[in-house]
């Protein structure tokens, strides 16, 4: 016996099957199950198990009124900025972000700010060129040599998952990948009503805000906790192939 045949009774004899089933095995639920998703949330539960979930994965919360968002995050980002050494960071072009309205006094403290947009990093002197004049990277635009110089990226998630703790970041425009995937620690503010509680509900909202394929983003960017990376025999490194340092300010 060759072929698929001795390859499907393989496997029912591994699972304790005498033949292999000759019609496919009832399939009662398609896509969430009922009880599941009839399990809801209050806010302030939403927001606990967040934080429980992100904290677990040594991400660091902080929660604000949204009417003190302006002060808390600027003083949030110095702070972080201090502890770590860093002087120049990037941010996405987001009307969240744009609100808060830090980049001057950041700036003015002395913590150079690289917003990703057209533009946005003509202020930035660079460092030198890894590659040599002549080199393909020397080629790429100015904003995504400031962006990979910078140390901590600034993103608005487009919504934020409670009980994996997980980020969703649609990349678009002004929501560009190097923000959240160069830098060594990132900072994702976002409101306590864009937290949902399962994973389902953020691609349904994917889908919802793009229903074309040709209008969809060029990635959809799924973040939880640190980047983890593990060789063939398990040792785990933190950082490698994005953040290592992972923070969320909730506006609530």
């Amino acid at each position: 016996m060759r072929g698929k045949e001795a390859f499907m009774r393989n496997i029912s004899s591994r699972l304790g099957r005498r033949e292999p089933l000759a019609e496919a095995p009832s399939r009662p639920f398609i896509g969430v199950p009922d009880f599941y998703r009839e399990r809801t949330r209050t806010q302030d539960e939403l927001i606990d198990e967040f934080i429980q979930s992100w904290t677990a994965l040594s991400g660091k919360t902080l929660v604000v009124d949204e009417a003190e968002a302006p002060q808390a995050v600027e003083a949030y980002i110095r702070q972080l900025a201090g502890e770590l050494g860093i002087k120049r960071i990037s941010r996405w072009e987001h009307e969240g972000l744009e609100k808060l309205g830090f980049d001057q006094s950041l700036n003015e403290a002395g913590i150079e700010v690289v917003a990703w947009r057209e533009g946005g990093a003509d202020h930035i002197e660079l460092g030198g060129l890894p590659t040599g004049p002549d080199g393909n990277w020397a080629r790429r635009s100015h904003l995504l040599h400031a962006a990979e110089q910078c140390r901590l990226g600034v993103v608005w998630p487009d919504c934020a998952i409670a009980n994996t703790s997980t980020l969703a970041l649609f990349s678009q425009g002004g929501k560009g990948r190097s923000v959240s995937l160069l830098t060594e620690a990132i900072v994702a503010v976002f409101r306590a009503d864009q937290i949902v509680y399962r994973m389902g509900e953020a691609f349904a909202l994917f889908k919802k805000q793009f229903p074309n394929v040709t209008d969809m983003p060029s990635s959809l960017n799924l973040i939880t906790g640190p980047s983890r990376s593990a060789d063939i025999e398990n040792d785990l490194t933190i950082g490698i192939h994005g953040p290592g340092k992972v923070h969320a300010i909730i506006l609530k």
